[in-house]
C-alpha cells in the first residue's frame, strides 16, 4: 500500500506538470506523513546529511570548469585542433565534431554542455560547409552524448556517490567505452558522408597542424591535469628518489583546479575573459547547478524512503529467488532504463533507480564499476529520445529546429549508442579492464 500509494502520487504530479524534483519530494512527504515510517523531523536531517558530502562538491565545480572553455576562447582553439587533424577525412566537419566533443568531453563531465559548447561553434560550420542541417545536428547531439562517459562524468560522481563505489575507479572504467563511442561516431559521420556525397576537404598542412597544436596547448593541459592528478604517475625511482605512484588529488579537488585553470587560460592566455564576462558567465550557470542539487535533494529523499521500507531488499529477494541469470537481468534493466529514460533525466534515473538495482546487481555477482557504465550509457541514449532527451533540447536551440526533427536527424547515429550499450552490457573487459589494472 505504501509503495502504491507512493507511485500514484508521483505519476499524478509528472502528468499534472509539476517538476521532477518537486514530483519526487512531494510523493516522499506525503505518503510519509499519511503511513508515518519516517518521523518528519529525519527528513530534513536526512537530506542534508546527504548533500553534505565532498564528494558532490564536484559537480558544480566541472559545471563551471565547461562554462569558462565556453566563454574563455578554450572551445574554439579545441575545435580548430580537430579539424586540422581530422578535417580532410571524408565527411572530415563532422569526424572533427565528435573529435571536438571528445576532447570537450574530457573536461567537462555534462553532455547537454558539451553539445552547447561545441555546437555553438560546428554547428554553423558545418551549414557552411554545405552539410545538411539534419546531419550537422545529429552529429552534434548524439557525439555530445560521450560527455558523460568519457571522465570526468558527473553522473558517474552520482554514482559513485548513491552506491559508495570509488569514483577514482568509475572514470578509467569510462575511458575505454568512451573511446570506442567517439570512434564509433567516426566512423558513422564518414559512412553518413559518403552516402549523402559530401566532399572531403583539403589537407591541413603539418605546420598549419603545428601551430593549432600550439594554440590549443593551453586548452589541453586542462585534461592532461585532471587525468595525472586523478590517476597520478606510475611507481618510479629517479635520481636516487623514489616516487610511490597514486593519485595527486580527488575528482572533487580535479573540478576545482579544472575551473581555476580555465579561468586562468580565459584570462591571461587567450585573453577573452574579462572580470565583467567572469561574472556573466557564473550567473547563466548558477541556476543549472542549482537544479541539480534541487533534483538531487528530493531524489535522495525517496530513495532514503523507499529503502526505509525496505524495497530494494524486496526486488532483490524476487530476482534472486526467481534464479534470474545475469544475462537476463541486464537486460531487463537496459529495457527499463531505455523507456525510463524516454521520461525522465539523467539525475533522477540514478538517484531513484539505482538504489533499487544495485543490490539485485551486486548478488547476481555484477562488478559494482560495470554496472554504472551500464547505466551511464542507457542515460546516454536517454539523451537523445523525446520527449525529455536533453541534449534534444540544446540542439534545437542551436539549430532553430524543432525537437522532433532534432530527434528524427539523431536517428542514424543513436545506432552507435545502441551497439555500445550492448558492447559495455555483455563485454564487461571493456569496462573493467583498465580499472584491474590499478592498485
Amino acid at each position: 500500500m505504501i509503495v502504491a500509494t507512493l507511485l500514484i502520487l508521483f505519476f499524478f504530479l509528472i502528468i499534472a506538470g509539476a517538476p521532477i524534483a518537486v514530483a519526487l519530494g512531494a510523493s516522499t512527504v506525503v505518503t510519509s506523513l499519511i503511513f508515518a515510517p519516517i518521523p518528519p523531523a529525519i527528513i530534513g536531517q536526512k537530506v542534508f546529511a546527504n548533500l553534505d558530502h565532498f564528494s558532490l562538491m564536484a559537480v558544480p565545480f566541472f559545471f563551471f570548469a565547461a562554462a569558462f572553455m565556453e566563454s574563455g576562447g578554450l572551445v574554439h582553439r579545441l575545435v580548430r585542433l580537430a579539424n586540422a587533424l581530422v578535417g580532410h577525412w571524408k565527411g572530415g566537419l563532422g569526424v572533427t565534431a565528435v573529435l571536438s566533443c571528445m576532447f570537450f568531453a574530457a573536461i567537462s563531465g555534462s553532455s547537454p554542455a558539451t553539445v552547447a559548447g561545441v555546437g555553438r561553434i560546428m554547428f554553423p560550420a558545418l551549414v557552411k560547409e554545405g552539410y545538411s542541417k539534419d546531419y550537422a545536428i545529429g552529429a552534434i547531439a548524439t557525439a555530445g552524448s560521450i560527455g558523460i562517459l568519457i571522465p570526468p562524468s558527473i553522473p558517474l560522481i552520482l554514482y559513485g556517490f548513491v552506491t559508495e563505489t570509488s569514483i577514482t575507479r568509475l572514470f578509467i572504467a569510462g575511458i575505454v567505452p568512451g573511446l570506442m563511442y567517439g570512434f564509433g561516431m567516426m566512423i558513422m559521420a564518414r559512412i553518413l558522408a559518403g552516402r549523402l556525397g559530401y566532399q572531403p576537404r583539403a589537407r591541413v598542412d603539418w605546420p598549419e597542424r603545428g601551430r593549432s597544436f600550439l594554440i590549443a596547448g593551453p586548452a589541453l593541459t586542462l585534461p592532461l591535469v585532471i587525468f595525472v592528478g586523478i590517476y597520478g604517475f606510475p611507481e618510479f625511482t629517479l635520481l636516487g628518489l623514489h616516487y610511490s605512484g597514486g593519485a595527486i588529488f580527488t575528482p572533487t579537488e580535479a573540478a576545482i583546479v579544472a575551473t581555476v585553470l580555465a579561468i586562468v587560460i580565459g584570462l591571461y592566455v587567450y585573453r577573452e575573459h574579462t572580470i565583467r564576462s567572469l561574472g556573466s558567465t557564473i550567473a547563466h550557470t548558477a541556476p543549472r547547478v542549482g537544479m541539480i542539487f534541487w533534483v538531487a535533494a528530493n531524489a535522495i529523499l525517496f530513495g532514503f524512503f523507499v529503502t526505509t521500507i525496505g524495497l530494494p531488499d524486496q526486488i532483490t529477494r524476487i530476482i534472486v529467488d526467481a534464479n534470474m541469470p545475469p544475462w537476463l537481468f541486464l537486460l531487463t534493466i537496459n529495457l527499463v532504463l531505455v523507456v525510463v529514460g524516454f521520461f525522465m533525466e539523467g539525475v533522477p534515473v540514478i538517484l531513484m533507480f539505482v538504489p533499487l538495482l544495485f543490490p539485485a546487481a551486486v548478488a547476481l555477482g555484477i562488478d559494482p564499476v560495470h554496472f554504472g557504465i551500464i547505466i551511464v550509457v542507457n542515460i546516454e541514449l536517454g539523451l537523445i529520445t523525446p520527449p525529455v532527451g536533453l541534449n534534444l533540447f540544446v540542439g534545437s536551440s542551436i539549430a532553430n529546429m524543432p525537437v522532433l526533427q532534432v530527434f528524427k536527424a539523431c536517428l542514424p547515429w543513436s545506432l552507435v549508442t545502441v551497439i555500445m550499450l550492448v558492447i559495455v552490457t555483455y563485454i564487461p573487459e571493456v569496462s573493467l579492464f583498465l580499472p584491474g589494472l590499478m592498485k
